[in-house]
């Protein structure tokens, strides 16, 4: 078998239990049991009593699964498309080195960081562009108010001059008489 990471050795058996097939392979037994429906190659048999029996060959497609979607960062798709392809695809994959895997996990990685600190950053700014939208409409709010009370007093004024204007007319005119008299 090609590499894999340290899992624990196989032992010389024949027929493991899901309990000790989820130890080996380094997952959780309800992995497997998602595992099964993904992939038709992996068929365990039952016991009269409904308990899961793993053939050795399956735990080993297992740790190759394994490796392949959690440490090589494929897809379940891709891994099945992958164990379509044969043995000498999948064995090429386990093959390549460790090393180009692991600076694109990092690169990836790093990615992922500053991606979040964007986000971070960008949520930060957002939150204040809010607020200063908040204030600005708090303002405007305010000054429309003022200015609303400030044309209130106008016409009020306006409707208060309109007749002094209107007897400093009628007084105008009247002088105007008085004065060609």
């Amino acid at each position: 078998m090609s590499r894999l990471p340290s899992l624990p050795p196989i032992p010389d058996k024949h027929f493991f239990k899901i309990g000790e097939v989820a130890d080996l392979v380094g997952v959780r037994t309800t992995v497997l049991r998602f595992w099964e429906s993904e992939f038709t190659q992996i068929r365990p048999t039952k016991t009269p009593n409904g308990h899961r029996v793993y053939a050795r060959a399956d735990v080993e497609l297992l740790r190759r699964i394994r490796v392949l979607v959690h440490d090589r960062g494929y897809t379940i798709a891709g891994a099945r498309s992958l164990l379509q392809q044969g043995e000498a695809a999948v064995t090429a994959v386990l093959d390549a080195a460790p090393l180009e895997v692991a600076q694109e996990r990092n690169a990836a990685e790093a990615r992922l960081v500053t991606v979040t600190q964007d986000n971070t950053t960008l949520t930060a700014q957002l939150a204040q562009l809010e607020k200063r939208l908040r204030d600005a409409t708090d303002e405007a709010f305010f000054w429309r108010r003022r200015a609303m009370a400030e044309e209130k007093r106008l016409r009020d004024l306006v409707s208060r001059l309109e007749p002094l204007v209107g007897a400093m007319k009628l007084s105008t005119k009247s002088r105007r008489e008085l004065e060609t008299d």
